[in-house]
């Protein structure tokens, strides 16, 4: 029997699916396929295969020896964007159908600020659940107060549940053929007794009438306060997530067909590697730019900086993610296409800049605006596009070889690159076409540079204090316009960037996460007693998620000595309006010490992003949820060392030289193939370093060093 050696990451996005193979030495290869939206498992394949074929094996043969392949897919998404979801139905406490028509109004979301601005373009969203099968069902549970002196206690029942509401209900949603059955009820957060009771008869009922029916509870999902965002969570799950796991099931059969012995893992927003039979699977909705975002955490280990901007730059889009702290911030409540969710989700902030966005000159203006439209894969004129985009640009100032694009799999046009932004960019504006097209550059790494740059002064943090991780496809061959615009402590590259999103995917950790809503306040003037007791409590609502995490990953097969967990809070200042999520070290606290230390830890991680004389710890302190991580062990990439090589770089690598414009001048730049490149090589610029998936410019004031982890850090001469 062959060993197990190797971790298979796919990143599937709309355009690419990328692969990053790994062995047990943690030397890796990379693989692409273009994405096959409506069979994922043949572009999953066809990228391992490519993979594969660099190590000299077949596809087959890595599949035999993986010891894991974990696959991020976009089939949810799509079926949200494309209305292709199921049929769904909606049990909700009376009094409350309007809430998935009404949307809280929330029809503003994704609109750029110009546009909130004037109501008339405001729209809501599509219907996720259509009002013939929302039904009402009679019950209430009490929620408490801030006012518990005054108030019932959260979790009592004020009206029963009517069973015949039920029944009634679910007969009629299963008449007009719901595919799946959705239950809400509004306190069920404080006590699911009314729900989960709903959920059983709505399932005795799909049992005796012997249909394929789901029926998904609200605290199954989230057990969480904020109703509305709880609401759209469950229309999701019941949405499209199950036509998102045959997606995925057929990927794992398709693994399972070439000797894959395991269960295929996908990646969840917030950062876990989960088994595709997860029930939550609503919450792997987004996970290419979460797979980014956790090679750098991956990578801050490595680095000397706990402070890493991730910049991942496509075809398509500019993605920006901010690591402090050695810590991803969560999003618990993210705006996702036009809805307001409530489930974890890395913080991502997106503007629509890439190498295929579109160029557009106003001929009356002579003005020039940038997409929003973006040619994806296809480039530009200078391969299957119809207008002119930024692609093209980089082609004509010499920054591509239309001969190595993707190791020479696609041909570049640059003659016909010139001609289209001749006629129409340059003669338009009467300016001369490789002076105007270094301008369009500056455009566009000046968008980018603003992005980064309000990411940070608005959470009043020093760029000056971040290293900066360039990656994606086109990261390094626009690295040399964010290193101008910005004065970021430090810049690394990696030699995988192209894959980086598919590297951080194999870099995920295996853990399921669980988070309920709690309310406590600590006061300086408490207690402790009062303040112990608090701890208490705490500890049993910790106890309880992670009785649940055993459960559910005993469904998986795991045991629950292989688990271990981590605990943290969403804390903040009484009086405040947001919370921080913060991890604790303390999953029992019991005594008043325990909570001090548990306060400690909020205090710590608020000062870690903001000056310490913004603490205000005289206002007292209110926990408003806590949540459990259930961790299993999993192999993740080895970070290799390797011994250097001295600054000089091996012959073998050069290329030659080859002129490129910039700076208003046209120079020659040496041009190196990066996978001949060794650790400890210097390149100076002005030069360019090609590889089979990206390029790397370096100006003529920069060079390069790699370090013993082959890590590319871009200098200052």
């Amino acid at each position: 029997m062959a060993e197990k050696q190797y971790l298979i990451a796919l990143d599937a996005g709309g355009t690419m699916t990328d692969t990053f193979a790994v062995d047990k030495e943690g030397k890796f290869i990379l693989g692409k396929a273009l994405t096959n939206h409506e069979d994922e498992s043949k572009s999953y394949l066809e990228s391992v295969a490519d993979a594969a074929n660099s190590w000299g094996m077949a596809s087959t043969d890595l599949h035999r020896q993986a010891l894991s392949s974990t696959y991020t897919g976009t089939s949810m998404l799509n079926a949200l964007l494309t209305r292709r979801g199921s049929k769904v139905g909606l049990l909700i406490t009376r009094g409350f159908a309007h809430m998935p028509i009404m949307e809280r109004g929330l029809t503003w979301i994704g609109h750029s600020y110009e546009d909130i601005l004037h109501q008339q373009l405001h729209e809501h969203t599509p219907w996720l659940v259509e009002p013939q099968n929302i039904k009402e069902i009679q019950e209430r549970m009490g929620v408490g107060s801030y006012y518990m002196q005054h108030h019932t206690y959260p979790g009592t029942e004020f009206i029963p549940l009517l069973e015949e509401d039920v029944v009634t209900g679910v007969n009629e949603l299963l008449d007009n053929g719901v595919e799946v059955i959705g239950i809400l009820t509004i306190g069920c957060y404080t006590n699911p007794m009314h729900e989960a009771r709903a959920a059983e008869i709505a399932r005795e009922i799909v049992e005796k009438r012997g249909v394929e029916v789901g029926v998904v509870a609200s605290h199954e999902i989230c057990a969480v306060a904020s109703e509305n965002e709880r609401l759209k969570t469950l229309l999701f799950q019941c949405y499209i997530s199950e036509i998102g796991r045959k997606q995925l099931m057929k990927v794992e059969a398709a693994a399972k067909g070439e000797g894959f012995e395991y269960d295929l893992m996908t990646l969840l927003s917030y950062g876990a590697a989960a088994n595709v039979r997860y029930p939550k699977l609503v919450e792997a909705i987004v996970s290419g730019p979460t797979g980014g975002l956790l090679g750098g955490k991956y990578m801050s280990e490595f680095l000397d900086s706990s402070g890493i901007v991730c910049a991942d730059l496509g075809g398509t889009t500019f993605d920006a993610g901010l690591i402090a702290g050695g810590l991803l911030p969560v999003n618990k409540s993210p705006d996702f296409a036009g809805h307001r969710l409530r489930l974890p989700m890395v913080c991502i902030d997106s503007i629509g800049a890439g190498t295929g966005t579109e160029i557009h000159v106003d001929e009356a203006t002579k003005r020039i605006t940038l997409g929003p439209i973006s040619a994806g894969s296809a480039v530009g004129t200078c391969y299957t596009h119809p207008d002119i985009t930024v692609g093209d640009i980089d082609l004509i100032l010499g920054y591509l070889n239309e001969d190595y694009f993707l190791g020479g799999k696609a041909k570049l046009n640059k003659k016909r690159a010139l001609q289209m932004l001749e006629e129409r960019m340059a003669k338009p504006l009467g300016q001369d076409v490789y002076e105007v097209s270094s301008k369009v550059l500056d455009l566009l790494h000046s968008d980018m540079c603003g992005h980064i740059h309000g990411m940070l002064l608005s959470k009043g943090l020093n760029p000056a204090e971040f290293t900066m991780l360039v990656y994606g496809g086109s990261g390094p061959l626009h690295a040399w316009g964010l290193d101008r615009g910005l004065s970021m402590g430090q810049l690394i590259m990696v030699p995988w960037a192209a894959a980086f999103s598919a590297f951080g995917v194999a870099a995920a950790e295996y853990f399921h996460r669980y988070d309920k809503a709690v309310t406590f306040f600590l006061t300086p003037d408490m207690t402790d007693d009062i303040k112990a007791m608090q701890g208490g409590v705490l500890s049993m609502t910790w106890q309880e998620l992670e009785e649940r995490g055993y459960a559910e990953l005993e469904a998986e097969g795991i045991s629950r000595d292989a688990v271990t967990f981590r605990h943290g809070m969403s804390c903040r200042y009484i009086g405040q309006l947001s919370n921080w999520e913060v991890p604790v070290g303390i999953g029992r606290p019991q005594t008043a010490e325990d909570v001090d230390k548990i306060i400690d830890a909020f205090e710590k991680y608020y000062v870690s992003i903001y000056p310490s004389g913004a603490r205000y710890p005289e206002a007292g302190y209110q926990i408003t949820e806590v949540y459990v991580e259930a961790v299993v062990q999993k192999t993740r990439p080895v970070m290799t060392i390797y011994p250097l090589q001295g600054e000089v770089p091996p012959q073998a690598a050069s290329k030659g030289k080859r002129q490129a414009y910039m700076d208003g001048q046209w120079s020659d730049f040496d041009i190196w193939e990066m996978d001949l490149l060794e650790a400890g090589n210097r390149i100076d610029g002005p030069a360019i370093i090609e590889h089979t998936m990206t390029t790397m410019v370096i100006p003529p004031q920069n060079y390069v060093e790699f370090d013993e982890h082959k890590f590319i850090r871009y200098l200052k001469k």
